[in-house]
């Protein structure tokens, strides 16, 4: 889509005329191109919006920089004011300084998070509202709808419209949009504001954007969060994610999965899950008895389940520090690196077994 923007700017740029004031009118497909390249050029963009969606409504401070870091800082409603959310891409946090509690995810887990009542996690698609305009009058023909002033901005106002769904609207319940309106900035050709509506004409969503700028230079710590002190750390609740299942070695290797290179006498692959990013599991057998690896990414927010006892501090051939437990009839020996935690687990193998296979772990 990038190309194809550019490739019509380039043609209007030869045959259009300065176009500087609303009263020009330029041709809706000119508009179009021009604030899908403003969208697909702006490195950041930050702005405060307005959103209505039904009963709901929220405003927000909308800070975003690349395509994963982002942040919203509530303004309304009076409950939620104050309320911070920000992604980093590898880490998210919600804060809220009335409870004084954080809820934090990271990795491949963030997309799967979800919000609880009263707290409107729809209203975070804010920041993917601009690009879904510009996808579908990319793929629409629109037509231009006049102008208007919004905040002391001369907009023009394209529609797109169709006997069959444009998309889904990024509110709570999914509703599919069959008409779409959106006001765009004759100057810097940012999105101003826009309305959705369904198939019977109805509003679904409506959102306006005020005190808005694009290509600044955000700083990165502005999508980075440190709890204060006192503050409550809880892991944010999350969907099941399925993760893939393991049959063969080949299969593991080819998933990316990172194999021991060394296993005691009579063990061998047995099967195994992975989720990229997220954890591997690989389960080893003998016949009678098993060996697990388990390699996580390793998140100080979230207790991680472990053997049991006072742990027996063990030096590896490379250097690494490992603590090493034996308890109930089994042995465990875990340690962490940059990213991820790992433990091996094994039925009574012994310390010098142990150690002999986590020393091969990443070789």
């Amino acid at each position: 889509m990038k190309h194809l923007a550019i490739a019509i700017l380039l043609v209007i740029a030869c045959t259009a005329g300065c176009l500087d004031t609303v009263a020009d009118s330029p041709p809706a497909d000119e508009i179009a191109a021009r604030f899908i390249a403003a969208e697909e050029q702006a490195t950041d963009f930050s702005a405060t919006v307005a959103i209505t969606a039904g009963s709901e409504n929220v405003t927000v401070r909308l800070f975003q920089k690349g395509p994963e870091s982002y942040r919203l800082e509530y303004l309304e409603p009076a409950d939620l004011a104050g309320t911070v959310v920000v992604s980093n891409g590898t880490r998210k946090w919600r804060y809220d300084p009335a409870t004084q509690t954080a809820l934090t995810v990271a990795g491949p887990y963030i997309q799967a998070a979800f919000s609880g009542s009263p707290y409107p996690g729809w209203a975070e698609e804010v920041r993917g509202y601009a690009e879904t305009v510009a996808e579908s009058l990319a793929e629409q023909n629109a037509s231009y709808r006049g102008s208007e002033t919004i905040g002391g901005r001369n907009a023009y106002i394209l529609e797109v419209a169709g006997g069959s769904k444009l998309f889904e609207a990024p509110t709570r319940y999914r509703e599919a949009v069959y008409r779409c309106r959106a006001w765009i900035d004759a100057e810097t050709w940012l999105l101003l504001g826009v309305e959705m509506y369904g198939r019977e004409g109805n509003l679904i969503l409506s959102a306006e954007y005020t005190g808005l700028s694009a290509n600044t230079g955000l700083p990165d710590d502005l999508f980075a969060f440190d709890p204060p002190a006192g503050v409550e750390v809880r892991p944010m609740p999350t969907a099941a994610i399925t993760p893939l299942f393991l049959s063969s070695i080949d299969g593991a290797r080819r998933c990316g999965a990172e194999m021991p290179s060394y296993l005691p006498e009579g063990y061998a692959f047995a099967d195994g899950v992975h989720l990229p990013g997220g954890y591997t599991t690989l389960r080893f057998t003998n016949g009678t008895g098993e060996l697990e690896v388990v390699k996580r990414l390793y998140d100080p927010y979230r207790k991680e389940k472990v053997l049991p006892g006072t742990p027996e501090t063990v030096t590896l051939a490379d250097g690494r520090e490992a603590e090493y437990v034996s308890t109930d009839g089994r042995d465990q020996i875990r340690w962490r690196d940059a990213e991820y935690s790992h433990q091996i687990t094994a039925g009574m193998l012994g310390k010098d077994e142990l150690v002999r296979v986590a020393e091969s772990v990443g070789v």
